[in-house]
This record gives C-alpha cells, sequence and structure tokens, in this order.
C-alpha cells in the first residue's frame, strides 16, 4: 500500500507522464519538509501556517492520486505563490528568502501549464516583488527576523535546490529518453532509406530488364516467321507482326483496327471469333488446324495457336495472340503423297487381281479349249459325256469367279445392309443340308452341335447366309476324306458365337494373318486338287463386319482349323 502510494501516476503521453512525475514527488518532499518544520514550531504563526499548507499540498497530493490533474496542477501553483508571497509580507519582506520560491513556481507553471499561464504567474511574481520593496521603502513593512531566520532561509535554499534537482533530473530523463528515441528512429530512418535505396536499385534494374525484354520480344514478334496477330473479345486487330502482313498482302497500318469479319468470310469470322472467346474464358491455349480464303482470294491451309493474354493488373482475359503458319505447301505434300500412295496401292491390287485372275481364268480355259477340241475327234457317246461334264466344271468355276468379283465390289461399295430380326438355327441348319451332298460325295461328316435357344440377331439373312456357306463350303473343300465338320452355335456375353470346325490341313502360323487377303491362298490351298478365286474369306470377313460382328481363327497344320463368329445378339 505504502508502495503504490509513493510510485508516480502514469500515462500515455509521455511529456504529460513526466510532469505528473515531477510534481508527484515535489509535493512528497513539500509534505516531508513541513512535516520536519512541525518539530520545531517556535511561534503562533508557525503554528497557524504549517498546518494549512500541509493540508494544501496534502489536498493537491490526493488530487493527483485521484486523476484529477489539472485541479491539482491549479491548487499547486495558486497555493503555493500564497505561501511564498504571505511568508514575505508577514515576516522577511523584499528580504525574504522565500521569493526566491517564485523561480520554482515560474518552472512549474512552465512545466504544468501553457505559456500564458507562465505570463500570469511570472507577472504576479514581479508585482509582489515591487510591492515588497516600496513597502519596506516606505516603511510600511519593515524588516524582522525571526529566532529562526538562518534555519529560514536555508530550508528556503534547500527546497529550491531540491525542486531544481527533481526538475533537471526529470527533465533530462525526459531528454536522455528523446535523444535515444531520436537516435532509434534516426537508425530506423537510415535502415529503411538504405532498404529504400535498394528497392529503388531494385525496381530500376527489373525495369531494365523489363525494357529489355520488351525489345526482345518486340524484335521477335516483328521479325517472327509466323504470322502473329493480337485480337481483342470483339474481334479487333490491336497488333499484327510483318509476316502476318504478308500473310494477308497488305500493309500493317491498314491492317490494325479491322475485324475479323473484315478479314474473313462470314463462317470462318464466326468460327474463329468463337475459337478467341472460348480460349480466354477457358484461360487455356488450344491449337487447330484448318483451310480458310484469304483476302487475297488465296485458300490456304494453316496450323494456328491461340493464346490468352492478360490485359490488365486484375488479371482478367480480353484479348488472344494468335500465331499462325501456313501449311499449304506441306498439306498439298501430305495429299499427293497420299493420293500416291493410294495410287499405288491400287496398282498394287489390280497387277495382283490381273495376275490371279489371269492364272485362274487360264487353267479352266485350257481345260475347256482342250475338252473341246477332244470333243470334235471323240465318237465314242461316253467320252463325249465326260468332256461335256469336264467343260461344265470348268463354266462352273468361271462363273463362281464372276460372282465372287461382282460380291466382293458390291459389298464394298454397299454403305450398309438392311438388317431385320433373324433366328439363326434355320439359316445354320439350310447352310448345312444344302452342303450336305459335297460332304457326303467326299465322305465327309458335316454335323450340327447347338446347347442352347439362340436369341435372334439384327442381320441380313441372305448375306449372312452367304457368309457361312463361304466358311462350310471352305471346311469341305480343305477336309481330306473321312474327317468331320462341326457347326456348333451358342449364345455368351450377350453374344451369338457360331463356329465352323473341321480336320482338315490347317492353316500355317505366318499365313494366318493374311487369309482375308483378297485373292490371297495359301501355298497349300494352291497346290490343292479343289480350286477357289481367293475372295471366299475376304467376303465372310466384309460381310461380319457389316454386321458389327468379330471373326477369329485358330489352327494347326494337319489337325484342322476353326473360325468363330461373334454377332451382337
Amino acid at each position: 500500500m505504502i508502495r503504490r502510494w509513493f510510485a508516480a501516476p502514469q500515462h500515455e503521453d509521455e511529456y504529460l507522464a513526466f510532469s505528473l512525475w515531477a510534481l508527484h514527488y515535489t509535493l512528497l518532499i513539500i509534505i516531508a519538509i513541513i512535516l520536519c518544520f512541525a518539530l520545531l514550531i517556535t511561534s503562533p504563526a508557525q503554528l497557524i501556517f504549517l498546518p494549512i499548507a500541509l493540508l494544501l499540498f496534502g489536498t493537491c497530493y490526493v488530487l493527483l492520486r485521484s486523476n484529477h490533474y489539472q485541479l491539482a496542477s491549479a491548487l499547486f501553483i495558486g497555493g503555493f505563490w500564497l505561501v511564498i508571497t504571505i511568508a514575505s509580507l508577514s515576516i522577511n519582506g523584499i528580504r525574504n528568502s522565500s521569493l526566491s520560491g517564485y523561480a520554482i513556481v515560474i518552472i512549474y507553471t512552465a512545466i504544468l501549464f501553457s505559456s500564458r499561464q507562465v505570463i500570469i504567474v511570472t507577472g504576479l511574481s514581479i508585482l509582489s516583488g515591487a510591492v515588497l520593496y516600496i513597502g519596506e521603502i516606505q516603511g510600511v513593512l519593515p524588516l524582522r527576523t525571526t529566532e529562526l531566520f538562518l534555519l529560514d532561509r536555508f530550508a528556503q535554499l534547500m527546497g529550491l535546490f531540491i525542486a531544481s534537482g527533481i526538475l533537471l533530473s526529470a527533465a533530462s530523463r525526459v531528454i536522455r529518453r528523446s535523444v535515444s528515441q531520436s537516435r532509434q528512429h534516426q537508425q530506423a530512418l537510415e535502415q529503411r532509406n538504405a532498404q529504400l535505396e535498394q528497392e529503388i536499385l531494385e525496381r530500376q534494374r527489373v525495369e531494365a530488364d523489363l525494357r529489355s525484354s520488351e525489345e526482345r520480344y518486340r524484335l521477335l514478334f516483328e521479325n517472327a516467321s509466323l504470322a502473329a496477330v493480337i485480337y481483342d473479345r470483339e474481334g479487333e486487330l490491336l497488333l499484327i507482326n510483318q509476316s502476318g502482313a504478308d500473310l494477308f498482302g497488305k500493309p500493317i497500318a491498314e491492317l490494325q483496327g479491322l475485324t475479323v469479319h473484315e478479314l474473313f468470310s462470314p463462317e470462318d469470322a464466326g468460327y474463329a471469333l468463337a475459337h478467341h472467346h472460348r480460349v480466354m474464358d477457358s484461360r487455356k491455349a488450344e491449337i487447330i488446324e484448318g483451310h480458310t480464303t484469304l483476302p487475297t482470294g488465296r485458300e490456304i491451309y494453316y496450323h494456328r495457336h491461340v493464346m490468352p493474354l492478360p490485359s490488365d493488373e486484375s488479371g482478367s482475359i480480353s484479348q488472344v495472340l494468335v500465331l499462325t503458319a501456313d501449311v499449304t505447301e506441306r498439306k498439298r505434300a501430305e495429299q499427293q503423297e497420299h493420293a500416291l500412295h493410294i495410287a499405288n496401292e491400287k496398282n498394287a491390287f489390280f497387277t495382283d487381281f490381273f495376275s490371279t485372275i489371269s492364272h485362274d481364268l487360264k487353267t479352266p480355259l485350257t481345260v475347256m479349249k482342250t475338252s473341246l477340241y477332244l470333243l470334235e475327234r471323240v465318237a465314242n457317246d461316253e467320252r463325249r459325256k465326260e468332256k461335256l461334264s469336264q467343260i461344265e466344271e470348268q463354266v462352273d468355276l468361271l462363273d463362281e469367279y464372276i460372282q465372287d468379283m461382282l460380291a466382293i465390289s458390291r459389298l464394298e461399295h454397299l454403305p450398309s445392309f438392311r438388317k431385320e430380326a433373324v433366328a439363326l438355327q434355320p439359316i445354320i441348319a439350310e447352310v448345312v443340308t444344302q452342303l450336305r451332298p459335297r460332304a457326303d460325295h467326299k465322305q465327309i461328316d458335316c454335323q450340327i452341335r447347338q446347347t442352347d435357344i439362340l436369341p435372334p440377331i439384327m442381320a441380313d439373312a441372305d448375306q449372312f447366309r452367304r457368309a457361312l456357306v463361304n466358311l462350310v463350303e471352305n471346311a469341305i473343300n480343305y477336309t481330306p476324306p473321312n474327317g468331320t465338320i462341326t457347326v456348333s452355335a451358342e449364345h455368351a456375353n450377350e453374344a451369338a458365337v457360331i463356329e465352323i470346325q473341321d480336320t482338315g490341313m490347317g492353316i500355317a502360323a505366318e499365313d494366318l494373318p493374311r487369309i482375308f487377303e483378297r485373292f490371297y491362298r495359301t501355298p497349300a490351298a494352291r497346290s490343292a486338287e479343289d480350286k477357289g478365286t481367293g475372295l471366299g474369306l475376304a467376303i465372310v470377313k466384309r460381310i461380319i463386319d457389316m454386321h458389327n460382328g468379330t471373326i477369329e481363327v485358330s489352327s494347326e497344320l494337319g489337325h484342322g482349323t476353326i473360325f468363330r463368329i461373334r454377332l451382337p445378339a
């Protein structure tokens, strides 16, 4: 509690805290001096004066502790001045050492109040001194001394010294603190100035780099071999390089400010503008290829790279950079190369076709020519019938060649089949029944194996029947006597699966990838007695593909072959 009363009041304002500190400890010292003087009272005047002074300065102290700073300060200055003046008038007059206390009052007034109050207190002090001087000269206030005159003077001087020490100590503390803070502020300012100088240098360096970068990019933009154009959201041409101007066939000055609608046809302009908006909205670059007609009338193929460009500090996208490469020559070269490739393929196809067909037609024609020659010279009716039968077989073979070629030609140019729901079991039974006589002639067992009822398929019944006939006929042709051919069908994984399995000569592994090619016949097939066009499996493959199905083949030489068809149920 005592420590709390001895602690000076605190305040956020530094100067007010200083003035309160000075007033607080001054009041404590004055109260202590008054209490000491109370022990040495020698006159009735002192008996009256000391309690009044103690009450006055004690009240100031209480007001100060109660945060009534202005009232405490005013009471202190006014009471101190009155104490000094009353003491001078009643005791020693102008020679009273208490007059030096006016200096203390003036100093405290300067600390606690504004300059106006200082002038007032100073004027009153001068006036009081003048009154005392005049009064003593006129004999109104004669010099009087007391028994404690020397002690009074000593006490007055000690008070002046103590007050001066307190004030100077407090002032020096404030001055030192201010100087320290000023030095810290100066150091902080110097550091900040150094940072600012560094930031300025860095900014200057960045600006120099930006100017250099802008210059490099400007040179790159202006001298790039690609046509570079910047468009805004409305499609207006904002900037274009020389390559772009050359592409459009106009000077740069005439092109700037034009819109895509003035540069391209309505269809191409709408497409380009929609593409620009898509890139700006998605903020992702896109690469496209196409062809257009330039204002010069020249049609070109282009490779275009469209990139979004931020146009303000917020980063919103309202411009695009379009880099365009004229790939007309490359495109035409590719088209010519493709056309040449197609022509070479056609040439190879027709060469192979005519080579194969001439070889395959030559054999029956030779047989027919020989048979006709012998027919003219044979008198025996049996021999005539034999030769006529040979001629009929060769005519059938020629007809087969022609029918297969017509079939593959029609299938190549037919866009699609007219499909309907078709039941598989009747078609399979019909095909096996139709070809069973040929199988029986070669002593081949041809059988059907079905384990469940198949759902119908969407198919062209005639074309699907033709594919099955070709496969079963192919199995009969390349299966030796006493062999077996099995046609099976089942429903698996939402598909109808048909298998044609034989115990024939089989197909070599290196020939399997080519068996569905037109006119291709394996070496074993070419050496067999049965003749074929080499189009049968190509026709089957085409028919199955047009039914959205698949056909697979697995085979082993000497053990037979399995053809497996899958069609959507």
